[in-house]
């Protein structure tokens, strides 16, 4: 089994990229995955359309999580990295008291990425994270092994979580950044009533701290950085490239997005409507204004530069 971390901001193509290699025939989709317990718990449907809790494909592999302590009813017992929901809220699990700790492990994992690469390990991830990297990894052997997969997908998109799997499994994960015009990102949150600032506060600080991240941390052959415009406009050529990087054949099904049934956990809507194909969003270029864009350029010019974007 090898495993393919995606890393994105929001609203950068994570999903369409995980449904994308997930249309291998040896490949499978998780989605975020670590939100599996609050999706459980508030009653959220699979990518197949049953319940998360009565998908068959997903109770093969609840079966086989039972030994790590793994139960429907309580699905937080099985402890995965922190993972704070903005919609379809687990209130009785997403309390002040835990957004709280959430705060304070982030606090520590921010001091962390300053830490040298040899001193890594003095330095430990807070427990309840290292106990989330040896439950990430036992989800994943269960569900290669219960759907027959040699390549598991998620795309939970946390780039901490990323670096501390490849380093524990070099030999088993790599790891995916998926980027986006951020000016393309900022017209998106624009248009669902976010402010400027807003709009491109959250992709700015994702990929500031995730480049030095990766490139401090993962050696070059065991990342790799993709445009979701270069996905999106070229699927074939950007599904050859993914392919080799992970060990696969390029296969015919990856270009079809309604060509089999994911079991995806959370993600966007697109998840639930694969007959809409893989096509390019670049609604910015014709609909952002003059004024938007002066402003996008001068929060996040630098960053789309350093990104690869003109």
């Amino acid at each position: 089994m090898n495993v393919l971390y995606v890393c994105s901001a929001a609203r950068c193509g994570s999903t369409l990229t995980d449904m994308f290699l997930g249309g291998h025939p040896r490949a499978t989709s998780l989605g975020e995955s670590n939100f599996l317990a609050k999706a459980l718990r508030v009653g959220e449907k699979c990518s197949c359309g049953a319940l998360l809790r009565e998908c068959e494909h997903w109770q093969a592999v609840y079966r086989r999580l039972e030994r790590w302590g793994f139960s429907v009813e309580q699905p937080y017992g099985f402890r995965l990295w922190d993972a704070v929901a903005w919609t379809y809220i687990d209130k009785a699990h997403q309390t002040k008291s835990f957004l709280a700790a959430v705060r304070l492990r982030k606090s520590w994992m921010a001091a962390r990425d300053l830490v040298p690469a040899g001193a890594r390990p003095l330095v430990p991830v807070p427990p309840a994270y290292r106990d989330a990297l040896t439950n990430k990894m036992r989800l994943y052997e269960a569900v290669a092994d219960a759907w027959d997969k040699d390549v598991v997908i998620d795309s939970s998109k946390n780039v901490r979580e990323a670096v501390e799997l490849y380093q524990r499994h070099p030999k088993t994960v790599r790891i995916l950044l998926v980027t986006r015009d951020g000016r393309g990102v900022y017209l998106s949150r624009r248009s669902s009533g976010r402010d400027p600032e807003e709009s491109v506060r959250a992709w700015l600080s994702y990929y500031g701290r995730a480049l030095p991240l990766l490139e401090r941390h993962v050696p070059p052959e065991a990342r790799m950085q993709l445009k979701y415009e270069d996905i999106a406009s070229d699927p074939r050529r950007a599904g050859e490239r993914l392919c080799d990087f992970i060990g696969l054949d390029f296969q015919e099904s990856m270009l079809r997005l309604d060509g089999v049934t994911r079991h995806m956990v959370n993600g966007n809507a697109t998840r639930f409507a694969p007959n809409k194909g893989i096509a390019l969003d670049e609604r910015w270029r014709k609909d952002l204004q003059p004024a938007e864009l002066s402003y996008f350029n001068g929060r996040g010019g630098p960053m789309n530069a350093a990104l690869g974007y003109r």
